[in-house]
């Protein structure tokens, strides 16, 4: 329906009568009204129609129409899930607990089976709207889906161990400055577990420790954690962050090359310098130290 020629073709309908149209036209018969709301109420009833919020002038004062109540939440592309359940409160009002409960229901969210029951790495990103009556499991499950669209289209669970491919997109996610870098770090990252090379994330230490920083520290480095892959060999068990279609891309599609190492080599503006070997990873580490 063109809510927009019906607006004004009521409009003009209106403008010709001598007397205000009979209030079967829009609504269950009421007693006569002024005219000025009779037209107020011509309008919302196109307005509910269209569906929205909208606040309309006419003859009478304005006349906000709440059709649907909403919320809006942008969900950033890195967050890890504790993170997401906390801004996912701020915006609703409902207890992150509410949302860290919902999160252990893998099935009633839509996991795919590969995600083991486990929500991080399968929210992903975007700008989200939901009904303010929307429960937790609903709202999450919404992030599910938009994964699974996305995994769908990108061909993620055709490949052989498709959990590996949304943990190393999460730690392409946590570990590149900019969506430029990216497949270069996941060239590094599958050409050192190619060769059986431990990983020496930071970013998967921290989040075996449930912190946020840009560094580690030495005791943190000898941290017996599934998630530190200075000490352990392999991928970590999961993902460590809800990664984006970007971040996915490039863990199926990797840079061509043979670098082993990369280093932050201008933390202000998130350059990155890629090495082949220790003696240049050592370089790079020298002119970064400068």
């Amino acid at each position: 329906m063109n809510v927009e020629k019906l607006l004004r073709e009521t409009l003009a309908d209106m403008a010709d009568e001598q007397v205000p149209p009979p209030p079967a036209r829009f609504l269950p018969p009421r007693p006569a009204r002024r005219r000025g709301v009779a037209l107020a109420a011509a309008v919302a009833v196109v307005a509910l129609a269209a569906g929205g919020t909208v606040a309309v002038r006419t003859l009478a004062p304005e006349v906000p129409v709440a059709v649907r109540p909403e919320h809006t939440v942008t969900i950033k592309e890195g967050w890890r899930a504790a993170l997401l359940f906390d801004n996912l409160s701020r915006v609703t009002g409902k207890p992150a607990a509410s949302f860290a409960r919902a999160a252990k229901d893998g099935r009633a969210l839509g996991l795919p089976p590969y995600a083991k029951g486990r929500l991080e790495g399968f929210a992903h990103p975007g700008t989200y709207r939901f009904a303010v009556s929307a429960t937790p499991t609903e709202i999450l499950a919404a992030m599910v889906t938009r994964f699974r669209e996305t995994a769908d289209k990108l061909g993620v669970a055709s490949r052989r161990a498709p959990l590996d491919v949304v943990i190393i997109a999460s730690l392409v996610q946590a570990e590149s400055p900019t969506e430029a870098d990216m497949p270069k770090v996941a060239r590094v990252i599958h050409n050192r577990l190619a060769r059986g090379m431990r990983l020496q994330l930071d970013s998967t230490i921290l989040y075996g420790l449930g912190k946020y920083g840009p560094k580690v520290t030495v005791k943190d480095i000898n941290l017996r954690s599934p998630y530190n892959t200075y000490r352990y060999a392999g991928l970590p068990p999961g993902p460590i962050s809800n990664p984006g279609e970007a971040a996915l891309k490039a863990a199926l599609h990797p840079a061509a090359g043979t670098w082993l190492y990369y280093v932050v080599t201008d933390p202000k503006r998130g350059t990155l310098k890629y090495a082949t070997s220790e003696k240049e990873y050592a370089k790079l580490v020298e002119r970064a130290a400068e």
